[in-house]
């Protein structure tokens, strides 16, 4: 009994173990009753380790912190290999809701942070994450621009993506779990 008693604890205690966010495989066919979110991750300066991830935590705007806790954490989680140089892109299927650059990245984001709109039904291009050469991230937002290779990646967004509907809100807080 003590053994499983251990065992549940340990389960509890590890931190974020249920996301409602599935990474979108090209042939997905994504419910009305979800969203999609789109973007891109691209290192141009010095990153010191083998890869550079950005994440989006899902937010609420009434409250101004991110929804997660250590038991459910909904999040895009978007990890490249820090030697490429070009931008490559994710989609995920999402509960619809506003996402925010989330405080658990490495970098904060240049310019402020900024809350993402995913409406149901909807697919949203929300740009693309840039580790510059002055080690900050910058989002690029160029939708004519990323519409080909998002398209050729995603076939089933093609032709249904649009520019996330955005507004500048004040960083939240990361939250930990410890016993």
């Amino acid at each position: 009994m003590r053994r499983y008693l251990a065992l549940f604890i340990l389960v509890l205690l590890s931190g974020c173990g249920i996301n409602y966010v599935k990474q979108v495989s090209p042939g997905d066919v994504i419910g009305n009753d979800r969203a999609v979110i789109v973007y891109g991750v691209k290192v141009e300066g010095l990153w010191g380790y083998p890869q550079f991830s950005i994440s989006l935590d899902e937010y609420d705007a009434q409250t101004g912190k991110i929804t997660g806790n250590c038991l459910i954490h909904t999040k895009t989680l978007a990890t490249v290999d820090s030697a490429r140089r070009d931008v490559q892109y994710f989609a995920f299927d999402v509960p619809p809701g506003q996402y925010v650059y989330s405080p658990f990245n490495a970098n904060l984001l240049s310019g402020g942070n900024v809350a993402f709109e995913a409406a149901a039904g909807k697919h949203v291009y929300v740009g693309e994450f840039v580790y510059e050469k002055n080690r900050a991230v910058t989002l690029r937002q160029n939708l004519d621009q990323a519409k080909a290779p998002i398209a050729s990646l995603f076939p089933g967004v093609k032709g249904n993506l649009s520019a996330a509907d955005t507004r500048t809100v004040k960083s939240p807080n990361i939250f930990i779990c410890t016993p």
